[in-house]
């Protein structure tokens, strides 16, 4: 079900090169792109046809992982403050953040996916699976 970019992705996301502006951008997609897939496969699996609104992919996806308790709360507050900590990374040049301080606001994007991507990812490997 994985394609390469996925696990050429993965596998930059834990290199020493992903702290940068391209390291969060890359984490934050592929969180996204993480929890859409885990949704879609629990429900397909479930003989559920999924196709959340577009431009609500994420929330609606996240919603169903958290109602069917794929993600704990412990992890669905990781996943909240990680978001928290990327839109001050997106929106910080324009509300007056310096270039270092940018910087640091992506390393800390970066360092704070890591688990979750990790977690995402076993829990699709588990989902494949189960399948």
């Amino acid at each position: 079900m994985k394609n390469p970019i996925y696990k050429e992705e993965y596998d930059y996301i834990f290199s020493r090169k992903a702290h940068s502006v391209r390291g969060a951008s890359v984490v934050s997609a592929f969180i996204e792109a993480q929890i859409l897939l885990l949704a879609k496969s629990f429900l397909e699996s479930h003989v559920v046809k999924y196709e959340p609104k577009q431009h609500q992919e994420y929330r609606q996806s996240l919603n169903v992982l958290e109602t069917n308790g794929l993600l704990s709360k412990p992890e669905i507050r990781q996943i909240e403050a990680f978001w928290k900590e990327r839109n001050k990374a997106i929106h910080g040049p324009f509300k007056g953040m310096t270039r270092e301080q940018w910087g640091k606001q992506n390393n800390k994007v970066v360092d704070l996916g890591r688990p979750i991507v990790k977690v995402l990812d076993s829990k699709i490997k588990s989902q494949e699976n189960s399948q």
